[in-house]
């Protein structure tokens, strides 16, 4: 059976192993490879037939390396979509083989999730042991020297996030149940890579004290047109290697994303910007459907129908805002490409047609 989403570290094992055969540069305490070598995975070597896997943010690649060969954390914040979680994925991969030792932060996250709790029949036959424990994803990084990975930490509620400081700050746990080492104390190569969301509403903004444990990156949407085609060709590519790309249908996605997304069309108008985020990410969800749409429906040709069905629909119909900004877009942009391009016609017309 094949799984849909393999671990980083398992889906680049052979990536990995031939960076650790040929290092040739000091690695800090507690990782598998160099700094260097994890900036080679992520942003690729020719060289050594290593693939890029993450564009348009080389200098915060490089940052988030140094600042992991510190003490202190990372956080990596942005909107929906800006490859926040796939950068702490790889960089976890790569310095410790583990991208799954993660706290997913959420309204329920608590202090268990941090520390620790206890199996209780292992608790009520041993007693108040290690062997009963089940150790947190943070206790078992400082344990063996590792990144863990809290994703969504602004989602978590501050009394978690408070703890956090203290445990950032001492790098220890005390588990006053043991009688005899009951002091964990973090070995070297432990940290942590925490990502927040800026756009979500409601969650629980971090305390200045617990930002000064971090360096924190912000990740901004790509804003060059012909660099996210090849990252929207690629990412089509890894989900099924037999996909048909329709480079020209690619091209109209991501110039449409492209002009909403910053405000100002590719013949330089000014627009209004939708609330909705118009990430990368997104970007390969509409065209992934338009695919598979084609694929059972439209012997695989990718129509203008099918792209303007995915485009729309990828919109809140409820919020007037985006619905506003859609039908201005159409009628500013869409219909003065329309005289000179047939698909963009077609989507025009489309338009017109629910209106």
């Amino acid at each position: 059976m094949q799984i849909i989403k393999q671990p980083m570290e398992i889906q680049y094992k052979e990536e990995i192993q031939k960076l650790i055969k040929n290092e040739k540069e000091d690695k800090p305490e507690g990782w598998q490879m160099s700094p260097l070598s994890v900036k080679k995975f992520i942003l690729g070597d020719k060289k050594l037939q290593i693939s890029k896997k993450i564009y348009g943010n080389d200098d915060i690649v490089e940052r988030s390396i140094v600042t992991l060969a510190t003490d202190r954390g990372l956080l990596l914040t942005g909107v929906p979509g800006t490859a926040k979680t796939m950068l702490s994925e790889l960089l976890t991969a790569a310095i410790c083989n583990d991208s799954l030792n993660t706290i997913q932060g959420n309204i329920g996250t608590n202090e268990a999730d941090l520390k620790y709790s206890w199996n209780y029949s292992l608790l009520i036959s041993n007693g108040p042991n290690k062997k009963s424990m089940i150790k947190s994803p943070v206790l078992k990084a400082m344990e063996k020297g590792s990144i863990v990975r809290f994703e969504e930490i602004t989602r978590s509620p501050q009394e978690v996030q408070d703890m956090l400081i203290s445990i950032m700050s001492d790098k220890l746990i005390q588990i006053p149940e043991l009688k005899e080492n009951n002091t964990i104390f973090a070995k070297k190569g432990f940290n942590i890579i925490a990502t927040a969301n800026t756009l979500d509403k409601g969650v629980n903004e971090m305390s200045s004290a617990l930002k000064r444990r971090f360096n924190i990156e912000h990740i901004k949407p790509l804003n060059n047109i012909k660099l996210e085609q090849e990252i929207v060709k690629n990412q089509i590519i890894k989900m099924d290697e037999t996909n048909k790309i329709d480079e020209n249908i690619i091209e109209i996605l991501t110039t449409i994303y492209n002009d909403l997304r910053t405000g100002i069309t590719i013949e330089g108008d000014l627009i209004e910007k939708p609330e909705k985020n118009l990430s990368t990410a997104e970007l390969v969800n509409v065209y992934h459907e338009c695919m598979i749409h084609a694929k059972f429906f439209s012997n695989s040709e990718i129509d203008a129908n099918i792209v303007f069905d995915k485009l729309i629909n990828s919109f809140d119909e409820n919020n007037e805002n985006d619905i506003r900004a859609l039908n201005y877009y159409f009628e500013k942009t869409i219909k003065l490409r329309s005289s000179t391009n047939e698909i963009y016609n077609k989507l025009y017309k489309n338009m017109v047609k629910i209106k």
